[in-house]
């Protein structure tokens, strides 16, 4: 029984491993989903986004400063050529985050870097097979740290084999591989997965895998919820309400994490960690066709940068920042 209940457990382990982080950045909404494993070919848009989200000061812990933060995102990603039976995108982003804080890293006494940057270069091709199963690869290579492409040490490289296989008309079987060099941990190890991608009819979507989900379903015609996992702190749970033909209300509750290459670390094998925890609420306005405004604010928490290898190290060069309120603008094209 005790060898049973060790292999189950190794078992279980081994699977849970084999389940994070295969897919693309970004993926959180339906579109971008069915966009990746969805069986539609050929009818990607150019799209372009910026977003700009400001906090004011908070008090650093331990540390007779205060913290303020301005994160700016832009993004555009384009099809280079599609048709019916294939597609191939290029995709692009830009992260900027600019603190004013006189904070140091208090296990190495080093101030606190002024601008953090995530910059990521990327293509993305889908293509049908002739027994009806879609193949897809998808690379990026960019930078995230403090000084974006300094050296070879700051480069960031991520990359995804993809197979789609039919079940019924609308489901599938997916079959993933993934390598990306800044996990938030089994960092440089290409990982294979396996998942089921259930979509009956337009207001119901599921993806499942072990332990990934994701989840949307639209219990009304103006009404969606979605949820959506990925190991291990990766959480995002919220709601929309259509008020009007162009305008929605949203509310979310997202966990997320981050990570950098601090370019004068001692150790090339840290990274900078940053954790929070985030209640925003918002409203969406679609004045034209393709065309998205949106203002949201809400409150972050659980804010934390450490260095280390994984999440094991967050005792080390830890820096805990209070509580604070945030707004965001957000705008965004397609055509």
């Amino acid at each position: 029984m005790i060898r049973s209940t060790g292999r189950f457990q190794f078992c279980l382990t081994v699977l849970t491993i084999l389940a994070i982080s295969f897919f693309p950045a970004g993926l959180r909404a339906e579109n971008e989903m069915g966009g990746w494993f969805g069986s539609d070919l050929g009818k990607a848009k150019a799209v372009i986004s910026y977003e700009a989200t400001g906090s004011p000061g908070r008090e650093v812990e331990g540390q007779k400063t205060d913290w303020r933060e301005i994160e700016q995102r832009a993004a555009f990603s384009a099809p280079l050529r599609q048709d019916s039976a294939s597609e191939w995108l290029f995709r692009t982003s830009v992260l900027r985050k600019d603190m004013r804080t006189d904070a140091i890293l208090p296990t190495t006494k080093e101030r606190f870097p002024d601008t953090l940057w995530n910059i990521s270069f990327g293509s993305q091709y889908r293509q049908l097979l002739q027994n009806g199963w879609i193949g897809g690869v998808s690379a990026s290579l960019g930078s995230a740290s403090d000084r974006p492409f300094n050296t070879m040490q700051e480069t960031t490289l991520q990359a995804n084999l993809f197979t789609r296989i039919p079940s019924g008309e609308r489901n599938a079987w997916l079959l993933l591989l993934n390598y990306n060099n800044n996990r938030e941990f089994l960092s440089n190890i290409p990982l294979p997965g396996i998942g089921y991608w259930y979509a009956p009819n337009q207001t119901f979507h599921l993806l499942i895998g072990l332990p990934f989900v994701f989840l949307e379903v639209k219990p009304a015609a103006d009404l969606a919820l979605h949820v959506s996992y990925f190991p291990i702190r990766d959480l995002s749970a919220g709601v929309t309400y259509r008020v009007r033909e162009a305008v929605k209300l949203h509310a979310s509750f997202d966990w997320k994490g981050e990570r950098y290459f601090r370019a004068d670390r001692s150790d090339d094998a840290r990274r900078l960690f940053y954790q929070e925890k985030r209640l925003t609420i918002g409203g969406q306005w679609q004045p034209g066709r393709g065309v998205t405004f949106d203002l949201a604010g809400g409150y972050a928490f659980d804010r934390q940068y450490f260095e280390g290898q994984s999440y094991s190290d967050r005792d080390f060069n830890r820096i805990d920042i209070a509580p604070a309120p945030f707004v965001s603008v957000r705008a965004g094209l397609s055509f």
